[in-house]
């Protein structure tokens, strides 16, 4: 049976990944429209983003839903979840690491609680956090030297939240409530950049960044 507080994981796992796949596709389609290669890498990135959600989404589900293995196999669930974990880390970064490409290499124009942390210590991966709050410090800086349009402050704000999730996950031993604060952070950045590849899709601009 999954525990109460990894429903509410998946639960903000699978939001984040439904608010990821629109917001890839509405990228994707503004990049078929406008022709900027800046909008196809926001695209993949967040492909990515959402693949690793859902692979975790299945495997946390299917490991806490099924039936107990036989005494042999009892290691199964457990080294089941440090791979996922590990493969939803690695793709994750490998997403961060196209956005570190987009705002750093691609050229820029600026016209353009113990018993609630324990469960979730199973899916929770502090060097991934880390590696990802400091990949994305960089992303942020870049921004905010560059930001002064509209689309601009929603990514810049996006990023930003998104930073900021990073690094209250960081601190969930400290209290399960910057847990759940951090979920909300990262589904408040998601709805931003959803907003900002909108208007690239209904305006037929480049993305500005």
């Amino acid at each position: 049976m999954v525990p109460p507080v990894l429903r509410l994981d998946i639960l903000f796992e699978a939001l984040s990944c439904l608010f990821s796949i629109v917001i890839a596709s509405v990228a994707f389609l503004a990049w078929r429209k406008v022709g900027a290669k800046s909008l196809f890498l926001f695209s993949m990135a967040f492909y990515l983003m959402a693949a690793a959600m859902l692979a975790r989404i299945v495997l946390v589900s299917w490991v806490f839903s099924s039936s107990p293995p036989p005494p042999p196999m009892r290691f199964l669930p457990i080294l089941v979840l440090q791979v996922q974990e590990l493969v939803y880390s690695v793709v994750r970064i490998c997403a961060y690491i196209v956005f570190l490409y987009l705002y750093a290499a691609y050229p820029l124009r600026k016209d353009s609680v113990t018993a609630f942390v324990t469960p979730v210590s199973l899916i929770y991966n502090p060097l991934f956090e880390a590696v990802s709050a400091t990949m994305l410090i960089f992303v942020v800086y870049r921004l905010f030297k560059l930001s002064d349009q509209s689309r601009s402050s929603y990514v810049l704000s996006a990023f930003i939240l998104l930073l900021t999730s990073h690094l209250l996950f960081l601190l969930t031993p400290v209290s399960f409530l910057l847990y759940l604060v951090a979920h909300f952070a990262q589904m408040v950045s998601l709805a931003l950049f959803l907003t900002a590849v909108s208007l690239v899709l209904m305006h037929g601009e480049r993305l500005s960044v």
